[in-house]
């Protein structure tokens, strides 16, 4: 291939790339919530499932949050990214000090990417994160939490007002603060592994109509002899693809769905469980807890 071709070439494949940022940072409306220090020996809270998503960046001592059963030290020198709707623990009983930041996607549009994504939970710490951190508290210089309590802000009340009062800033801050949010989570989306490289169009079929049918009935059997494929090769090509078995994969999206419903919260408890498929109260419950650790009552509480 000549110089001419290499150039032409590579300015295509920039352009592509540059088009594909520009496409996600549109996407993206960030607001910042809460952003100050924390210095204590008494860091215990959860179960929590947040609407919101956090970033720490440790600089004092240890704790412990647990996720999905596994327990993960938090540690000086490293920073933390956990993501809205991941359900974890905090457990700490020393000395230990933190920067967070509270942030929310108001689009949504970043909750596709998190569950499309394996996250890194942890990174070292750098000096452009403390640079960013220090930027941030200069431009949102009372966001601080006045009390560390989750449930004296982690509900949606509180949600909506911080968003409306990150909306009242000048718009170059509102501007320059979605920049240096998207600086932070680039550094985890840079480490992270896309967990659905799906393929196979069988499969791509298969998942386009699980979302577009979470309030039906179907079963698996439907689905696979719309695939054209057997039951059992069904099954087994549905998670080589995506990394979950069919019943699973529906269980999973139709939960996710219904946190956001519960949110939004315009619905009764049983008009979200029939909104997602679900007929059997008492099964939504139990899919519900086994997805989130939280029953929907519970999550309620902590979002509504």
């Amino acid at each position: 291939m000549d110089n001419k071709k290499q150039e032409k070439t590579l300015f295509t494949k920039n352009r592509d790339s540059e088009s594909q940022f520009s496409a996600i940072m549109k996407s993206f409306d960030l607001a910042l919530l809460n952003i100050g220090h924390f210095s204590g020996k008494e860091w215990n809270y959860g179960p929590i499932c947040s609407g919101f998503s956090r970033f720490y960046l440790v600089d004092e001592g240890s704790a412990t949050v647990t996720i999905g059963g596994r327990a993960h030290t938090l540690s000086k020198g490293h920073v933390y990214l956990i993501p809205s709707l991941l359900t974890h623990s905090d457990r700490c009983h020393q000395q230990f000090g933190h920067y967070y930041i509270h942030f929310v996607d108001c689009s949504k549009h970043i909750l596709d990417y998190f569950h499309k994504y394996d996250m890194p939970l942890q990174l070292d710490s750098t000096a452009e994160d403390q640079q960013i951190i220090r930027r941030l508290l200069s431009l949102c210089p009372d966001s601080s939490l006045s009390d560390p309590l989750p449930e004296t802000y982690d509900n949606s009340t509180s949600m909506i007002q911080l968003v409306q009062r990150f909306k009242l800033l000048p718009l170059g801050k509102q501007m320059e603060v979605n920049a240096l949010l998207m600086l932070l989570l680039s550094r985890f989306f840079d480490k992270a592994k896309q967990q659905e490289n799906v393929s196979d169009q069988r499969i791509l079929k298969a998942l386009y109509h699980i979302g577009n049918n979470l309030d039906k009935t179907f079963s698996i059997e439907e689905m696979a002899e719309e695939a054209h494929l057997g039951v059992y090769r069904f099954i087994r090509l549905f998670r080589q693809q995506t990394g979950y078995t069919p019943v699973e994969y529906i269980i999973r999206q139709r939960i996710l769905h219904a946190q956001m419903l519960f949110i939004d919260g315009n619905h009764t408890l049983k008009e979200v469980a029939g909104m997602v498929g679900y007929s059997n109260y008492a099964y939504f419950t139990r899919s519900f807890k086994k997805v989130t650790e939280l029953t929907p009552s519970e999550f309620i509480r902590q979002n509504r």
